[in-house]
């Protein structure tokens, strides 16, 4: 059965310099004319998906290849949702901020942040989702979780190709 994934890309295209126009039109004739991106940083690009598919990781790998077989020079840098605060988290469920921290204070001692930046607890999405269904009433989508571990696999991947 087809579903629905919702899911983003982050890209270092520092090769390409600051020419949006040529990496918009790239990505564009590549076969990405469904999707948004934004330029926000410089030498990266965002590129957020909505597609339909089998499976969440065919579907990101087939994102990701479509984005570096237009932009070759291109190295994925993120893909979403992976990593998450307490209100990413809290947007998901429906649910306040606050009763987030809560639950994961008091409910999920087994869950512990991938990091910490400033005062915010980093969390990987696929590690606390079955965790905090367990605490929270509202049902997740199937789709956000299997979008979180196929993000999750992306980043691992792209992390081993650093280090190589």
């Amino acid at each position: 059965m087809m579903k629905k994934y919702e899911f983003s890309l982050r890209f270092d295209v520092s090769y390409y310099e600051d020419d949006l126009d040529f990496i918009d039109d790239q990505i564009y004739e590549a076969g990405c004319d469904d999707v948004l991106i934004r330029h926000g940083r410089k030498a990266e690009v965002l590129i957020e998906f909505a597609r339909d598919g089998l499976s969440a990781i065919q579907v990101l790998t087939e994102a990701k290849s479509q984005v570096l077989s237009a932009l070759p020079k291109a190295r994925l840098l993120e893909a979403k949702p992976d990593f998450v605060g307490p209100t990413d988290i809290a947007d998901f469920y429906g649910i306040s901020r606050q009763r987030v921290q809560v639950i994961v204070q008091s409910k999920l001692a087994n869950v512990h942040a991938f990091t910490i930046v400033g005062n915010t607890q980093i969390y990987r999405l696929a590690t606390v989702i079955d965790e905090l269904a367990k605490h929270v009433k509202q049902d997740l989508d199937d789709s956000v979780r299997e979008a979180a571990f196929a993000a999750m696999q992306l980043n691992l991947e792209a992390e081993r190709a650093v280090s190589l």
